[in-house]
């Protein structure tokens, strides 16, 4: 098998403590994952938990107290460098606030392009055009602003935005849970149909369980900081081993009819 695409060793982060007068709180507390090229890793826990916080460390979005995040094999540094930025990509909870109010969608959807990759105009609005098709959205959106959309439209074009760099990987932070129960399911099966046709990985982060279940290859359990179990997604729920999955997964809701 190949090695990993991602991997995370011991990681740590603290906010506070120093010469802050807050004391220090340990949000991820000696990590440790690997997500492989094609793989979607799941990461769940209660709110909380430190999931946020390591989607960011993962994503270089925050600067670990220690530890280390590797990506192929090489150490991310203390800045971010445009190689792994066209490696990792970041898909935000919140779809309207992650997209310039200011900017029209064909100028969002740009910017990687430019940034990035370097790429000339011509070809930019070739690239453009291409990612509204991936996203299922029409081309005459382009000139439209974020306010113009809904929720999922919204969605949809920050997933088209992280693939404009052509990434390997991109890390979803609760990407559907401000969505319609009707507008998750789209989103996720659009997800899962880029997955197989442009070979991603994900790392995905939700408290949504059977969101989890639907997309995920491989779970992990966070609690205060820390992975407290992580297995193949049959394994994890069929057969949890730790008593705090074995909670969460006792505490979904299941409905009878009558």
């Amino acid at each position: 098998m190949s090695g990993p695409l991602l991997e995370a060793r011991d990681l740590h982060k603290s906010f506070g403590g120093g010469w802050s007068r807050r004391p220090a709180i340990l949000a991820v507390d000696g990590v440790g994952l690997a997500v492989r090229p094609g793989e979607t890793l799941g990461i769940v826990g209660e709110s909380g938990s430190g999931k946020s916080t390591l989607a960011r460390l993962l994503a270089g979005l925050e600067t670990p107290t220690s530890g280390t995040v590797l990506i192929d094999g090489a150490e991310v540094g203390r800045r971010r460098s445009r190689e792994l930025h066209r490696k990792v990509q970041f898909v935000f909870q919140d779809p309207g606030g992650a997209l310039n109010p200011r900017k029209a969608i064909s100028s969002i959807l740009e910017a990687p392009l430019i940034h990035l990759l370097d790429m000339p105009k011509p070809d930019r609005r070739k690239r453009v055009a291409e990612l509204m098709d991936l996203v299922n959205l029409r081309p005459e959106f382009l000139d439209r602003y974020p306010h113009e959309f809904s929720g999922g439209q919204a969605q949809r074009i920050g997933i088209a935005r992280a693939l404009a760099a052509d990434p390997r990987l991109i890390i979803l932070d609760e990407p559907v849970s401000a969505l319609d129960v009707s507008i998750q399911a789209q989103i996720l099966n659009l997800l899962n149909r880029l997955k197989k046709d442009l070979g991603l990985a994900y790392v995905f982060i939700s408290h949504d369980l059977a969101v989890v279940e639907s997309l995920c290859d491989t779970v992990a359990v966070m609690r205060q900081g820390r992975i407290v179990e992580q297995a193949p997604r049959r394994i994890l729920f069929g057969s949890p081993r730790h008593p705090y999955t074995r909670t969460l997964l006792a505490s979904v809701p299941k409905f009878c009819t009558p």
